[in-house]
């Protein structure tokens, strides 16, 4: 993406503007105060509003609106930013409001927000940054607009806030997110677990309740059960006690009566048959548990035991993984001594490269200007032409002009002359006068027409002379211009032909020049290639330097996973250990209920055998009859009140059955918990121990390899603009800029003005061409406000020769430093008239001149490169 097009009305000296934007490289120039940077001002506030520079600063003094249209061009879009400001005043004071902001795309307008318009700029750029309108935008200052006067600032900038800026362009800031995210999220997990715990914890007490409420269920169950047979019993009696009153002879009914009771007894002995079975069948079930339980202790037991000495090779492994990085820094210096040897060499290559060029750029030169030489010693005369006639052009011409006014009267005067003798001769020989008509003598004028034929004769005669002359005069003018072309050539060759053997002169001279540099790059190169050689071998003694950091770093998270393990299984031990007693409980409440029902499948026994003799004997149930009525009476009270104890016994079982319902769904719901609580305790130690590692393995490669690409290009640009071999730039973990002088690293502050400038330049373009590279910046447009602050003329030239050489897409200077022309594909002009800035396009020029201008800039070019080369030396 880049910018194509900008319009403003009354921005600060602006009534009106409008500049195109091209592909390429634009110079705005213009005295000082004529509203150069005005114009990049308004493309910083048409995107990212009134952050940077106030409304109030912007807005033209004593204008009712300000607006501005920036125009930005893709491959498939055309975007229009449009921000329009008004003037109003409130309570007294002045202030400026936003009228209209939008953004059209492609024809289509949508209006925004300023926050909105804000965050939509963010997404078109392609680079993090808030999207709080009044927040200031680092990564925009620093890598694309640099402003007047600020581009030392990133040199002053703490070195924490330079770093935290540099990460967020390079979009490696994420990475950290992601980690503290998951430290986060680590501790969260943990946090959840805790309390889960916790709460399992507080339903600990269901696991009593359960067996407490168990047990008087089964109580109160075996209650019911001898409440019932007691009722059943009693009933029994009654109704032998009633069939025995009622009708003595009816004792076969008294028989049966008691044979239903029996069979009511065998029905109740088959009942609690079935719940001994029951019984007996929950205990085996109990018994298994408690051994499943058993062998999960003895199982988690070994692991449980090791939970102090897997923390203790926790920390070993953690000393080794510090040993090992400490290791891995100490040997950074070599890395780095490598890293500035290769840029060195880099350096090298390319100034040997460029040396080359040169020196076959020279000998090319020198060829053709030979050539030229030769070519134009072979042109037009060799020796100046002899003048035909010692007066000039203009003589010539003022003797024409008259000799043809004399042409013109004598043919006049010759016309008229033959015109009377025409007259005459008619008059004579018709004898009638051809103007009155009236008959005329002819002797009467025989001597006025030998007058008029000698008159005649004289003016023809002058006429003749007349019109000779003038052939003559023409005749000398035309030899006077074959002189003059002729003069002009011989002329034009002469200084041809001196230009040519100076031209060729000043080739020789450069081409010696490109001849000793040549030589001396290619033995600099020499040098730094064998100090490359010998620091190479420190790449390999760094790589397994990692390799064994990476181990010790796989060993630690090995380690903590074990320790975090045997804790698990430890925890997972005690859980084990209490339902263990649980069920142990449960057991023997289970053999107190066998017990309870043999008792009472021996008493019913007893009561069986009674029935069945009564059975026997029911002879007997006559006599008696009055001992039963007085039974019966006592049964039937017993009977309600075992009726009314029943009732009771239901009423409590009911409740105990609610207990226990409760109490079962408390110990679900604490299994639950504890099997949650031990998944997020997994979880968070995954997340914060190999994710997390991971993330942050990932994030320093990035910006490893970023750094390294950065250093690279930083140190090639500062040595472009900074002609000393002695000086290198370079920047530390922090991308702190420094500066090695004679070996010696030096702050920038320490540095004379060209050479911080030179320093914050090459800092930013190297920022803006990795930021760039790693895609975090989408658009491909850079904007320079006089950037060759404290430059020399040298530095000026060789900062247009580095922008030439990088060949960015875009690059819009503001500067009043003339020599920056001679590299820009369009010049914009920008002067005040009438306290009113104007723009105007570039001057056409002559050709000729333009031309001869432009080999004059390429043999300078060529000669300052060929003599840097030559001054060039490894640092």
């Amino acid at each position: 993406m880049q910018l194509r097009h900008l319009r403003v009305r009354n921005i600060r000296s602006y009534e009106a503007g409008d500049v195109e934007f091209p592909p390429g490289t634009t110079l705005l120039t213009g005295d000082v105060g004529s509203g150069k940077t005005s114009l990049l001002y308004a493309v910083e506030m048409a995107l990212f509003g009134v952050a940077e520079v106030d409304a109030a600063y912007l807005v033209r003094h004593g204008a009712s609106h300000a607006e501005v249209d920036v125009e930005f061009e893709d491959a498939e879009h055309r975007y229009t930013l449009r921000r329009r400001f008004r003037r109003v005043r409130r309570k007294g004071r002045v202030s400026f409001e936003p009228e209209k902001i939008g953004l059209t795309v492609d024809g289509a307008e949508t209006a925004y927000s300023a926050t909105e318009l804000r965050q939509r700029v963010i997404e078109l750029l392609g680079f993090p940054d808030n999207p709080n309108p009044q927040a200031h935008s680092d990564l925009w200052r620093w890598a694309v607009y640099v402003p007047q006067e600020r581009m030392r600032d990133i040199l002053g900038a703490r070195p924490q806030d330079r770093l935290e800026t540099v990460r967020k362009a390079l979009g490696v800031e994420r990475y950290r997110t992601a980690a503290d995210n998951a430290q986060e999220l680590g501790s969260d997990l943990r946090r959840s677990a805790a309390s889960r715990r916790a709460e399992a914890e507080r339903l600990r007490h269901f696991d009593a309740e359960f067996a407490q409420w168990s047990a008087e269920a089964d109580r109160l169950h075996l209650e019911r059960i001898q409440r019932t047979e007691a009722i059943s019993h009693r009933e029994g009696e009654a109704a032998a006690a009633r069939a025995a009153l009622a009708d003595a002879d009816r004792a076969v009914r008294g028989s049966e009566a008691d044979r239903r009771v029996l069979e009511s007894l065998r029905h109740e002995a088959d009942s609690d048959r079935e719940t001994l079975l029951e019984r007996a069948r929950t205990r085996k079930e109990r018994i298994e548990e408690i051994a499943v339980r058993k062998s999960d202790a003895e199982t988690a037991r070994p692991e449980a035991k090791e939970l102090e000495d897997r923390r203790r090779r926790v920390s070993e492994a953690e000393a080794i993984r510090a040993a090992r990085r400490s290791d891995l820094d100490r040997h950074a210096g070599l890395l780095r001594s490598l890293s500035e040897a290769r840029a060195e060499l880099a350096a090298a290559s390319r100034r040997e490269v460029e040396a080359r060029r040169a020196l076959e750029g020279a000998e090319h030169v020198r060829d053709e200007e030979r050539t030229q030489l030769e070519a134009v010693r072979r042109e037009g005369p060799t020796r100046e032409p002899p003048a035909p006639t010692v007066r000039t052009l203009a003589d010539l011409d003022a003797g024409l002009i008259a000799a043809r006014e004399e042409e013109s009267r004598t043919l006049r005067a010759t016309t008229q002359a033959q015109g009377a003798l025409a007259e005459l001769g008619e008059l004579l020989s018709a004898g009638i006068c051809p103007r009155c008509h009236q008959p005329v003598r002819a002797a009467d004028f025989e001597t006025h027409r030998v007058e008029a034929a000698e008159v005649a004769r004289a003016a023809e005669e002058d006429h003749r002379r007349a019109t000779a002359e003038r052939i003559r005069l023409e005749e000398e003018r035309r030899a006077r211009e074959r002189y003059e072309r002729a003069l002009e050539r011989w002329t034009e060759v002469e200084k041809r032909r001196a230009l040519a053997e100076a031209n060729l002169a000043k080739a020789e001279t450069i081409l010696q020049v490109a001849r000793e540099g040549n030589k001396e790059a290619s033995e600099v190169r020499s040098a730094t290639a064998a100090r490359v050689a010998e620091l190479e071998p420190e790449e390999a003694v760094d790589q397994r330097l990692r390799e064994e950091l990476t181990v010790a770093e796989r060993e630690a998270v090995e380690r903590s996973q074990e320790a975090d393990r045997s804790a698990q299984a430890a925890e997972f031990l005690r859980s084990v250990t209490a339902a263990q007693e649980t069920l142990a409980a449960e057991v023997d409440r289970l053999d107190r209920d066998v017990e309870v029902l043999q008792r009472r499948a021996e008493s019913r026994a007893t009561r069986m055998k009674e029935l069945e003799t009564a059975l026997a004997n029911s002879g007997l149930q006559e006599q008696t009859l009055r001992g039963a009525e007085s039974l019966l009476r006592d049964v039937e009270k017993a009977l309600e009140s075992e009726r009314g104890m029943l009732v009771r016994a239901d009423a409590r079982l009911d409740e105990a059955a609610r207990r226990v319902q409760d109490a079962e769904k408390g110990r679900a719901d604490r299994s639950q918990l504890l099997r949650e609580a031990d998944d997020l305790a997994e979880k968070a130690a995954w997340v914060t121990g190999p994710f997390r590692d991971s993330v942050l393995a990932m994030e320093q490669k990035l910006l490893a390899h970023a750094q390294a690409a950065f250093e690279r290009d930083f140190a090639r640009y500062f040595a472009s603009l900074v002609d000393d071999p002695g000086l290198t730039a370079r920047t530390d973990v922090a991308f702190t800029p420094a500066v090695s002088i004679e070996g010696e690293w030096t702050p920038a502050e320490a540095l004379s003005g060209g050479e911080r400038t030179s320093l914050a330049l090459a800092f930013r373009l190297a920022l803006s061409r990795v930021v760039r590279s790693m895609g975090n910046l989408r658009l491909d447009t850079m904007l320079l406000d006089e950037p060759t602050d404290g430059f020399s003329p040298e530095q000026v030239v060789r900062m247009g020769e580095l922008l030439e050489e990088l060949a960015l897409p875009q690059v819009i200077i503001v500067s009043h430093e003339g020599q920056l022309a001679s590299i820009a594909d369009r010049v914009v002009r920008v002067r005040k008239q009438d306290g009113k800035s104007v723009l105007s396009g570039p001057t056409s020029s002559d050709p000729e001149a333009e031309g001869s201008a432009r080999s004059s800039r390429t043999h300078e070019a060529t000669g300052a490169r060929v003599a840097r080369a030559g001054r060039r030396s490894p640092s």
